[in-house]
């Protein structure tokens, strides 16, 4: 007797579903904070050559959250995409950068050279994303409604 253990008929009523969500987001964002944690400790204690595996996880998760978060036009549920709000965030982005640089290598000029040029790069990004999801929000918007 062949039995279909996957079904795509959904099982859940609608809280349930909005319950299995509310965990999946928490479950991703344990793990994306781990992963970082991991990381930056690994980057301290001088083991950042050892941490290829985290790395490649973490970027992949960052990559496909932001890119799914682009084409369906969303940004974020508290934060603005306000070009003061995305200069603030690089600022953060870029003062990080700079602190872990010089406590791991003990260079604070060539620190504050990474930690400034994260900033704009991380800037620009931000700006870009930002005219990604308005474009995107604005094409949905005005696509007409099903029938």
């Amino acid at each position: 007797m062949k039995q279909n253990i996957f079904s795509k008929k959904n099982q859940l009523d609608e809280m349930q579903e909005q319950t299995l969500r509310k965990i999946e987001s928490r479950g991703f964002w344990l793990m994306w904070g781990g992963l970082l944690a991991a990381m930056v400790i690994q980057l301290l204690t001088g083991n950042a050559d050892k941490a290829i595996g985290e790395w490649v996880v973490f970027m992949a998760g960052c990559v496909y959250t932001g890119a799914e978060c682009i084409r369906n036009g969303l940004w974020d549920r508290h934060l603005s995409s306000s070009m003061g709000a995305n200069a603030v965030y690089s600022l953060l982005a870029a003062v990080a950068v700079t602190v872990l640089c010089g406590l791991t290598y003990g260079y604070w000029m060539g620190a504050a050279f990474t930690g400034v040029s994260t900033g704009l790069l991380c800037f620009a990004l931000l700006q870009f994303c930002a005219y990604l999801v308005k474009k995107n929000r604005k094409k949905l918007d005005d696509e007409p409604e099903e029938k």
